[in-house]
């Protein structure tokens, strides 16, 4: 899978790039500020629909846009050819709702497009997946709960179109779920209307547990190795899905959607009592987990910096693998400025996963890290307040 032309228009930093690639090799070398990231992130963002960033959509838009054109937008756009596709085009516009008359634009809205048609978010996601590292990835291990779902959502959404769908189910039927209880809990309202929604909620959160599971039982295995490979000498590490069910369910975890979901079901039903009492759902895949140990400990409390960054590269190094295991085809490789903070043990082993992928970018503010002896068949750009320009 490579990139053959982005295209950004109105995209934050950039109002006009346009952008042909070929496989292999791309660095991108700039001060910071000067669009690096907003590239790599633009990227993302056609892999995924969403900025890995931003919460507001408006910023996707170029501030100067948003000042100066009487309807704002930005078009992020790119042709991609994969092992199934040999020339499909994505895009995702994003455009400020009108202002009321003497206030500003505070919202927008997302289209997507496939080949010039009008498609939903879930019909985009997965035609172009990606892998990226940044100097963010160390939230996954020491962050949120938060960070860890949203890390396995990103990740498992780009390889299975049914995650995708059963996610968005979940979270909607999730949040009718909550309003419900909250009306019971204030006596408006009889207990058997959650019936539906119990149903619902177990045949859709069933399937996104069953697909983490499986997804951390094989990032563990490659991750554990990789990790021992780049930090030698150090305690082993251990990456654990912890599902947010009652003891017993636990176990049952890795078995199909079929058997997890009446048993999923039935702890909802056995739980309803106490939900109505707090006004939430207490279990399900919205309050899961994800550990990351060392020697046994939790390593986002004891690790060094050095260790947590080793897990980050160690975990998408396992992503790579993952995802071109699934799907039989390489996701393109971002880097975001991370080669320049590594020892040279360990940009070598990141740069050993470019040579396995079709299509790896790179960004950096030292243009002479990573070395043209590094990689000598590299193209090269230098990029300054959102112009990228090709060196040589």
């Amino acid at each position: 899978m490579h990139i053959t032309h982005l295209s950004l228009a109105g995209a934050r930093s950039f109002r006009r790039l346009e952008l042909p690639l070929t496989p292999g090799l791309h660095v991108v070398t700039g001060q910071n500020g000067s669009g690096k990231s907003n590239l790599l992130e633009g990227i993302a963002l056609l892999a995924t629909t969403r900025s890995l960033r931003i919460a507001n959509d408006l910023e996707l838009i170029a501030w100067d846009a948003l000042r100066d054109d009487p309807l704002p937008a930005a078009r992020y756009a790119a042709r991609v050819h994969t092992a199934v596709d040999d020339n499909i085009t994505i895009e995702v516009i994003v455009s400020a709702r009108p202002a009321t008359p003497g206030i500003e634009a505070n919202a927008a809205s997302r289209r997507f497009r496939v080949n010039g048609v009008a498609r939903r978010a879930s019909d985009l996601i997965g035609r172009l997946r990606v892998v990226l590292f940044s100097a963010d990835d160390l939230g996954i291990i020491d962050g949120a709960p938060t960070a860890r779902r949203r890390y396995l959502d990103i990740t498992l959404s780009q390889l299975d179109p049914a995650y995708v769908r059963a996610l968005q189910r979940y979270q909607r039927v999730l949040q009718q779920r909550n309003s419900l209880l909250r009306r019971l809990q204030e006596r408006r309202g009889q207990p058997g209307e959650l019936d539906f929604w119990d149903e619902e909620l177990a045949q859709t959160g069933a399937m996104l547990i069953t697909s983490r599971a499986h997804a951390i039982a094989t990032l563990n295995t490659d991750a554990a190795q990789r990790y021992a490979a780049l930090s030698t000498g150090s305690a082993p590490l251990e990456v654990c899905y912890r599902p947010a069910l009652p003891p017993p369910l636990i176990e049952t975890v890795a078995s199909s959607t079929t058997s997890l979901a009446p048993k999923l079901l039935e702890a909802l039903v056995v739980g309803r009592t106490r939900d109505i009492q707090a006004g939430t759902t207490r279990i399900g895949p919205h309050r899961d987990d994800v550990a990351f140990l060392i020697g046994g400990h939790p390593a986002g409390s004891t690790a060094s910096r050095g260790e947590l960054r080793g897990i980050a590269l160690a975990l998408r190094l396992a992503e790579v693998a993952f995802s071109t295991a699934r799907t039989g085809d390489p996701p393109v490789l971002l880097l975001d400025d991370v080669l320049s903070e590594l020892d040279a043990g360990r940009r070598a082993r990141v740069l050993a996963a470019a040579f396995e992928v079709d299509q790896v970018i790179i960004t950096s503010p030292d243009p002479d890290r990573p070395a043209p002896a590094e990689l000598s068949a590299a193209s090269r750009y230098r990029i300054d307040a959102g112009v990228l320009e090709p060196i040589g």
